[in-house]
């Protein structure tokens, strides 16, 4: 029987007036208003329908389903406003009230033909009886919805329909649980139609929607987990969901499956609204909606549990996953592992927290040995050969760690997987270990536990890993780590450095084809080829006469003293260092040498008669000159052996030596410096003595000769060092500067008198002429003119300056030049070389997503706060980047060789600091009026020298910032030319950087 529709409709008279302009509202309820489709689907959902078309004509839509029929309430619901037949049932997708009323953007009178109800509803409350239609075979209920509003024609109406119907999606179907089927027909009689099929699949369900649009096919397999929640002031239980995409693909034979990140991700209130969730998959539940229905407020307390308990549920489909066989780097990339998306205020962000607790203490995270590991328990390697050298049993010995260490899946790397990676060494501090981080964890407990197999690995690890353990490259250097620590197994089964702390003397040796004492490489692990080789580039060789000398001859001086050794002994092994230094191997004598200077092998007596074994580099050559020179000095040694030419070459000195100090600037030369100084002052052994000695001599021939011998010394060092007379002072001040001065061995030989005359008097340097000076000492023009004699000297000086300007085609003032800039010269020869190496690799990386990219980067511009600076002393900027730039540059422009490169010269950045990491300056791009928002992209990574010349070439010229600006936004490439003065240069940017600057200077206009 039907329902009293008359009764309603004046019950609806008296709730709601009899106007009806103010209930106009409900047709335009959504922004688009073909959004009714999916409340229909809804509708037809909570009446329990498997079925439902959609047919739409020229004039009207049709749309049958095989629901439950209406009864009376269900057409008092449709009538009203703001009510339905389940009021405040949760449980249930929509109701009869204000979503039905959407149809009103469409139509003036829907007509329902359900059961024994039909009508038509006029004014959107007032039901009116209308002849019956049939619905037709297995179709319970029909809604007609003729096109005849005043505001949008038929054909506006068809065409926008028609629109929505074709945009459906087999995706539409997914979260339903009673339809299985959509159908559309449309007036050019194509279609579309989609299923749905759901089956059980461990705690979850799997459900596979299929559809076929215009002709099209598209399938889909998702797995869905739900979770209970009670509703508020009900009894009624309700579900949150979560539900992830699989694809399978075929491989060997079998099928692979694997869950993957999709690419758009609404939250869904059954079907999708336009909150944008981030995840790389779906979440829904009965989150209370904005009356559109299209959106969510944040800050509702129910929407807020229905967060708190998605999140209980991601973590537990976790493990659920995990034990469903599809936890795998795939399915890691999908979940909430960009964070720069969910700031701590955000709506989601407790599923992200929620996840991230999970993954640092439970065993989540894929392994590189196919198990799973905790993040706290996990390490990422940087390279395949680190992960098959270390297994898990070494990682945790190597990290001294209490539980089980694993290595990450090889899958997460910088190229394939950036942001997990990304996430892991932030967000759940996983350690990534690179060549030199290991090489640093290294010790001999750790060492001396692995197997002889294990070695021969470690060392094809090492064949192409240089940098660990390289040759020094200048003094000081004490070449690769490695080469100091204990890397080598002994035959003996001991562990030993390959390299005494100098770096070059051997501790071992390769072993030769006879039995030897000399420590050696283990035999079974040098027999295998790589491992051999290796071991040759290191530097080890087998022992020969050198290595015995070293090993065998000189230690026993340092063990036992000289004094324990017999005359005959010393004296035969005197003989075989003389024979050594006459080989011509050249890296064998520098092998002695390098041990026997710093031995006591020689015998030296001083001037009280005392012999002692002494090292060379402490002895002088027993010869008259130097006796006389040392005449006055009771501590120094000369050589009691026998004189040989090679003494010379391991440290034996036949001049008095420099003796280096940090003392004696005077203070008109001193400067201001903003960092240490450093002074390199020179005196001359025995100088001092020797000045005060001469002057006590009475007899004038005596004097002169011994005037001699200093004078015959000074010249010979002159002629192999023209500075012999200068001091270096080096300061720092916005930049490295230098100069010399007067070292300490000038000044005592320009106050003291010990020049001789003709007339048979010792005067200073500075009253002698050259007439007065006796006949053995002319000749020395230049140290003459070094030590400052009268003015004639000064004169010879300039005519020699000029003969060599004449004789190497230059000008006298690039001699100046080249004298009193000699920091300068060196730095121009160095850049000089450096134009000819080979540049290091430059950055790259492409954006694999341009327009998520840009819509991220206008949501971080939009609260990216803008530049501002506080009066102080200098203007202080006191607003930051949300990111930190340095460290986003460092991670920008370092390349996989771990150089840092300048985005302007190219080259990698001029040195490391104690860290490790490269120095550099940040350097913005842009000056504060033409980018006024704080962002990271703003700056560039720039080397010392082209940090400078920016600012004074570029960031002071305003038309040139302006002309910078355009041709970032404008270009296609990723290197920008500009101009340093009269230097031709340009900007290269990584492609990322690149495109996300365009994209905020585009913003902005």
């Amino acid at each position: 029987m039907p329902t009293d529709y008359d009764k309603i409709r004046k019950d609806n008279i008296r709730e709601y007036g009899e106007g009806t302009r103010h209930l106009s509202f409900l047709g335009r309820l959504y922004t688009d208003r073909t959004h009714f489709v999916f409340e229909l689907l809804q509708n037809a959902e909570d009446a329990g329908a498997n079925r439902i078309r959609f047919h739409l004509f020229d004039n009207r839509l049709e749309v049958t389903h095989d629901g439950r029929r209406f009864n009376e309430r269900d057409v008092r619901g449709v009538c009203g406003v703001g009510e339905g037949t389940k009021n405040e049932d949760l449980t249930q997708i929509g109701k009869f009230g204000i979503g039905f009323k959407s149809v009103y953007a469409y139509t003036a009178t829907p007509e329902i033909y359900s059961g024994s109800e039909d009508f038509k509803i006029e004014n959107y409350v007032r039901p009116y009886p209308v002849p019956s239609k049939p619905a037709g075979n297995s179709w319970t209920t029909l809604f007609v919805f003729p096109f005849n509003t005043k505001k949008i024609s038929p054909e506006t109406a068809c065409n926008e329909i028609s629109a929505r119907l074709c945009n459906l999606t087999a995706r539409t179907l997914l979260f339903l649980r009673k339809i299985n089927e959509i159908e559309y027909k449309l007036p050019s009689s194509t279609g579309g139609v989609y299923l749905r099929e759901e089956i059980a699949r461990g705690p979850g369900r799997q459900v596979s929607v299929i559809g076929q649009n215009n002709d099209k096919d598209e399938e889909e397999n998702w797995l869905i987990f739900e979770r209970p929640v009670k509703a508020p002031e009900t009894l009624e239980t309700v579900r949150v969901e979560a539900s992830f995409r699989i694809e399978s693909e075929d491989m060997a034979g079998m099928n692979f499956e694997r869950i993957v990140k999709v690419k758009e991700s609404p939250l869904v209130v059954y079907f999708p609204t336009d909150k944008a969730t981030r995840f790389g998959f779906l979440i829904q539940g009965p989150y209370r909606t904005t009356p559109s229905r299209d959106n969510i407020p944040i800050d509702d307390k129910w929407n807020e549990t229905l967060v708190k308990e998605t999140a209980e549920l991601l973590r537990d489909i976790l493990s659920i996953i995990k034990d469903l066989g599809l936890l795998s780097v795939s399915f890691l990339d999908a979940l909430p592992i960009r964070t720069e998306d969910f700031p701590k205020d955000s709506m989601f962000y407790p599923i992200v927290e929620s996840i991230r607790n999970a993954l640092i203490k439970e065993e989540l995270l894929p392994a590189d040995d196919g198990s799973f590991v905790s993040a706290e328990n996990a390490k990422l390697a940087r390279g395949a050969d680190l992960r098959k050298l270390l297994r898990k049993a070494q990682l945790k010995k190597l990290f001294q760690s209490p539980a089980t260490m694993k290595w990450l899946a090889g899958e997460i790397t910088q190229d394939k997987t950036p942001d997990l990676r990304s996430y892991l060494i932030k967000q759940l501090d996983v350690e990534e270990i690179s060549p030199d981080g290991l090489a640093r964890k290294f010790d001999h407990s750790f060492l001396s536990d692995q197997p002889d197999d294990w070695f021969i690995e470690f060392y094809r690890y090492l064949s192409d890993k240089e940098a660990l353990w390289r040759k020094p490259r200048w003094k000081r250097d004490p070449g690769g780590i490695l080469r100091s620590e204990p890397i080598l197994r002994l035959d003996n089964g001991n562990q030993e450095a390959p390299f005494k702390p100098e770096g070059t003397i051997p501790n071992a040796f390769l072993p030769p084809s006879e039995e030897t004492d000399f420590p050696i490489v283990k035999r079974s692990i040098a027999a295998d080829e790589q491992a051999y080789a290796f071991l040759k580039r290191l530097g080890l060789s087998e022992p020969d006469v050198f290595d015995h000398i070293v090993e065998r001859v000189l230690p026993k001086y340092i063990e036992i003293g000289g004094d324990s050794i017999s005359a005959a002994e010393h004296q035969a092994d005197i003989e075989k260092i003389v024979r050594a230094m006459s080989s011509t191997s050249e890296a064998g004598k520098r092998k002695v040498i390098q041990a026997a200077r710093r031995t006591p092998f020689l015998k030296a007596t001083n001037p009280s008669g005392d012999t002692l074994f002494k090292k060379p580099v402490d002895i002088y050559r027993n010869t008259s000159e130097l006796l006389r020179y040392f005449s006055g000095t009771q501590e120094v040694w000369f050589l009691n052996d026998e004189d040989r030419d090679v003494w010379h070459d391991l440290g034996v000195s036949s001049l008095p030596r420099k003796v280096q100090t940090s003392e004696g600037l005077p203070d008109e030369e001193k400067e201001y410096s903003t960092q240490t100084e450093t002074i390199e002052n020179y005196d001359l052994d025995g100088l001092e003595e020797f000045l005060k000695t001469i002057q006590e001599i009475s007899n004038f021939e005596e004097q002169k000769k011994s005037a001699s011998v200093l004078w015959n010394f000074l010249r010979d060092y002159l002629e192999m060092d023209a500075r012999f007379f200068k001091a270096k002072y080096q300061w720092f001040y916005y930049t490295s500067h230098s100069k010399y001065f007067s070292s300490m061995i000038f000044i005592r030989l320009k106050n003291a008198k010990w020049i001789p005359t003709k007339e048979g008097s010792l005067k200073i340097p500075a009253e002698i002429t050259l007439d007065q000076l006796p006949e053995e000492f002319l000749g020395a023009t230049e140290l003459m003119e070094n030590l400052g004699f009268a003015k004639e000297i000064e004169q010879s000086k300039e005519e020699r300056k000029r003969e060599l300007a004449i004789e190497f085609n230059v000008s006298i003032e690039d001699i100046e030049l080249l004298k009193n800039h000699p920091d300068e010269f060196k730095q121009f020869k160095a850049d000089l070389a450096t134009r000819n190496k080979k540049r290091p690799i430059f950055p790259s990386r492409q954006v694999p997503n341009p327009e998520r990219r840009q819509e991220r980067l206008a949501e971080q511009r939009s609260d990216a706060p803008d530049k501002e600076y506080e009066k102080r002393k200098n203007s202080v900027r006191i607003t930051n980047s949300a990111i930190d730039p340095a460290t986003w540059l460092r991670n920008t422009y370092t390349n996989e060789n771990d150089q840092m490169v300048c985005q302007i010269c190219k080259n990698e950045m001029p040195f490391r600091k104690p860290d490790g990491k490269h120095y550099f300056e940040k350097k913005e791009v842009l000056s504060r009026k033409h980018l006024p928002k704080e962002h990271e992209t703003q700056y560039l990574a720039l080397c010392p020298l082209c940090s400078a010349k920016y600012d004074v070439f570029i960031k002071t010229n305003d038309g040139l910032m302006v002309k910078l600006k355009d041709t970032i936004v404008s270009t296609e490439k990723y290197e920008i030319p500009i101009s340093f003065g009269d230097e031709k240069t340009s900007i290269r940017f990584r492609e990322d950087h690149l495109e996300d600057l365009k994209t905020i200077l585009k913003e902005m206009g």
